[in-house]
């Protein structure tokens, strides 16, 4: 994992803070920037150039038209606009093209990126005196974020419970250095059987939280130590709350279901999901509820998965811990 961040970081270029005016469209849907080269978009590259311009959708928008109308088009709404921003970009091999790599993000001046392989770095160097081989139990790569689990510890059975069997304490790490998302280090627990992983159940999960604004690695780490040190029995206590959502039953899964997206603002679309998810292990308990939502999360996106977890861990803590 260390090796793809080291490479990751590697690729891209100093930023560049300039006007949009002074950018380009070419009809091969890429930005020229002054004195760079011409970058393709990402996606999310491509959702923030439109929302700076006031195009609501950009597949919409530009549907019917050619290449060439298009950048017409978008050409004719930066050469009106004089807002400097910051422009993240990266190198790739050049193509025929001509691409000189990929635009990442448009952000403003003030936007401080915090790299993750100076957090990764940084995460196992914290984690030394209680962890000295961290295992990455998983690690996902999109062009908004980079989330990766750290082991903490061995695997262990809460209570002896041979139903929710052995899991793992770990850290999840999310990072967007394009403007996707701030910063999150969260205590979390993987259960081993299908390696489902949620927000660990107990108060403060949430290690570190914040955005990329006026912040430097060296203040997060400093933050982050006393957290660090206290993992062990955190870690125990709200594997002890995972053991006793299993004697906590339920009436209703819908219900409990609804509530669980309701506390990650994720809509009720995906109900039928966590249904067909909760009918492979159909336990009416706290514990069932959560087993099924973490499974099911794992067919979503690496941020909609982000999120569906934490809020699941939210749900055990104020179910379990108010009763």
């Amino acid at each position: 994992m260390m090796s793809v961040l080291d490479q990751r970081y590697l690729l891209q270029n100093p930023d560049e803070i300039v006007e949009l005016k002074a950018l380009r469209m070419t009809t091969e849907e890429t930005i020229a920037i002054p004195n760079c080269g011409s970058f393709a978009l990402t996606d999310w590259a491509k959702r923030q150039l439109a929302s700076l311009l006031g195009i609501s959708s950009w597949k919409r928008w530009f549907e019917s038209t050619t290449k060439e109308e298009q950048a017409e088009e978008i050409n004719r709404r930066l050469w009106r606009n004089g807002t400097r921003m910051r422009l993240r970009t990266s190198r790739t091999s050049l193509t025929a093209n001509g691409k000189a790599g990929v635009l990442r993000a448009i952000v403003t001046p003030a936007y401080s990126p915090i790299s993750d392989q100076h957090l990764g770095n940084a995460l196992k160097i914290l984690l030394w005196p209680i962890e000295q081989e961290p295992r990455i139990l998983r690690f996902e790569v999109t062009d908004r974020s980079v989330t990766f689990m750290m082991s903490v510890g061995k695997p262990f059975r809460p209570g002896d419970d041979k139903v929710v069997g052995d899991v793992w304490g770990a850290l999840t790490l999310r990072n967007s250095d394009v403007g996707f998302a701030s910063l999150s280090v969260t205590l979390s627990l993987v259960r081993l059987l299908c390696l489902n992983g949620m927000t660990a159940p107990i108060p403060d999960a949430v290690l570190l939280r914040r955005t990329h604004r006026g912040i430097s690695e060296e203040g997060l780490l400093d933050k982050m130590k006393n957290s660090i040190a206290e993992l062990p029995g955190r870690i125990s206590r709200g594997a002890t709350v995972l053991a006793d959502a299993r004697q906590r039953t339920i009436q209703d899964p819908e219900a409990e279901f609804i509530r669980v997206l309701q506390m990650a603002h994720m809509p009720q679309k995906l109900l039928p999901e966590l249904h067909a998810a909760y009918a492979l292990e159909p336990e009416q308990t706290l514990f069932g509820i959560s087993q099924a939502v973490t499974r099911a999360s794992q067919k979503l996106s690496s941020e909609e998965r982000f999120e569906l977890d934490r809020a699941t861990g939210s749900y055990l803590q104020q179910t379990v811990l108010a009763n």
